[in-house]
């Protein structure tokens, strides 16, 4: 097994004994739907900074979006400004509904329309479409953990990597199901520290071993420019309008998706 696989496999197995430690965090009921959903409303802003981290950076920021880079050049930098376009609602915005929801004992969207608009059917409707809308974001975590186990190779590549994946799959909805929201939060804090390292080593360490940014640009830019469908690091004037429609319909569709 190499060191990469070896890392791999400690880094997972730390994380799944704390997803099922986190069922003690607070020795709170989580027979109760509001403490197993929504950690009990009491998460404080250091946990809930930590949480958020977890939930916006995954594999689509550390796999789709630098494989839609290096295929299709910068456009995919749509995908930059969509924090910023969605936290700015959010933060504002949804803060009032919060409060209401918070009133209220609303545990999900499906509770506020159920008690706003008083439709058992339009509430369902609602349930059924956040669940249904979540379905892509899902795929995409599991494709982007087939391309890491693929990479990997070995054992994880059992079956194309579906063995490895299906276990994975499994812890993950295991301890979750024990310990609600307070698994995901606890396990944030590890992976929001990975994702720090990662950074540092990417803006740090990776770019003087390549020749320096410099260097970087210029060989990035001459691939780009010599495919098939020829690209570049920078946006010509007739993709602005489609750069900007990307960043705002990927903006509307986070802001959708953060409050449930």
């Amino acid at each position: 097994m190499s060191s990469a696989s070896i890392v791999l496999v400690l880094l997972v197995a730390g994380v799944t004994v704390l997803g099922f430690c986190a069922a003690r965090w607070g020795r709170a009921n989580l027979a109760n739907l509001e403490e197993w959903a929504l950690g009990g409303r009491r998460f404080g802003t250091v946990v809930s900074w930590f949480l958020l981290g977890g939930d916006a950076y995954t594999a689509y920021t550390f796999i789709a979006v630098p494989a839609l880079l290096y295929g299709v050049g910068a456009l995919a930098y749509f995908a930059v400004p969509i924090s910023p376009l969605v936290y700015s609602v959010v933060l504002v915005v949804m803060t009032r509904f919060w409060g209401v929801a918070r009133r209220r004992g609303y545990v999900t969207m499906a509770d506020f329309v159920r008690d706003r608009y008083g439709d058992r059917t339009l509430e369902v409707a609602i349930a059924l479409t956040g669940v249904v809308a979540v379905m892509p974001y899902i795929a995409l975590q599991l494709v982007g953990m087939k391309a890491v186990f693929l990479q990997l190779g070995g054992a994880f590549q059992t079956d194309n990597g579906l063995v490895a994946l299906t276990i994975a799959f499994g812890l993950l909805a295991a301890y979750t199901y024990t310990s609600g929201l307070r698994g995901p939060a606890l396990i944030a804090f590890v992976k929001d520290t990975l994702i720090y390292i990662t950074v540092i080593a990417a803006m740090v360490i990776i770019p003087p071993r390549l020749g320096g940014w410099q260097h970087i640009f210029a060989v990035t830019e001459r691939t780009l420019q010599a495919r098939p469908h020829p690209s570049s690091i920078y946006l010509a004037p007739s993709q602005y309008f489609t750069f900007a429609t990307r960043a705002l319909g990927s903006a509307r569709c986070g802001t959708c998706s953060r409050p449930s």
